[in-house]
């Protein structure tokens, strides 16, 4: 009985740890979502990444770190990027991935701050700074307004 469970055991074991293999495995990632990695991503890993099916929809979710800083990045089914955030608390963006617009906004308005989150949403930008402040700006760049 005791050997019957140690076996159980082990094999529940080997098919848990095997899982993030078998999830980075089972897909590849589009040529748009590696091209944009390699280019703001530099010296980065992919620690993990998955391919998360809707009924309609396609998307994926990275996990790039480097042994400092991590982040989380989310793309749309052709590998355009819709969400960069960091994992590491009150670390900034690369400031490659901030349209040069918000940044230049964010920085005049509040120099102090950094900017840890930033997301497309239809034709908004949203962005998450490391006070808690949240910016909505238009598709082009321009300040819309400040969410709670």
């Amino acid at each position: 009985m005791k050997k019957a469970l140690l076996i159980a055991l082990v094999a529940f074991i080997s098919v848990f740890s095997a899982l993030p293999a078998l999830a980075q495995s089972c897909c590849t990632l589009p040529k748009n979502a590696t091209d944009y990695i390699s280019k703001h991503f530099n010296g980065y890993e992919i620690n993990f990444f998955e391919k998360d099916r809707d009924i309609l929809d396609v998307d994926y979710t990275v996990y790039v770190g480097n042994g400092k800083h991590s982040y989380k990045l989310e793309f749309d089914k052709n590998g355009n990027v819709k969400d960069i955030e960091s994992e590491s608390r009150g670390v900034a963006l690369p400031q490659s991935v901030v349209p040069a617009n918000v940044a230049q906004y964010v920085n005049g308005a509040f120099p102090n701050a950094k900017i840890t989150e930033w997301s497309k949403d239809g034709n908004k930008q949203l962005v998450e700074l490391n006070n808690d402040m949240e910016l909505v700006f238009n598709a082009k760049g321009k300040f819309l307004r400040m969410d709670d």
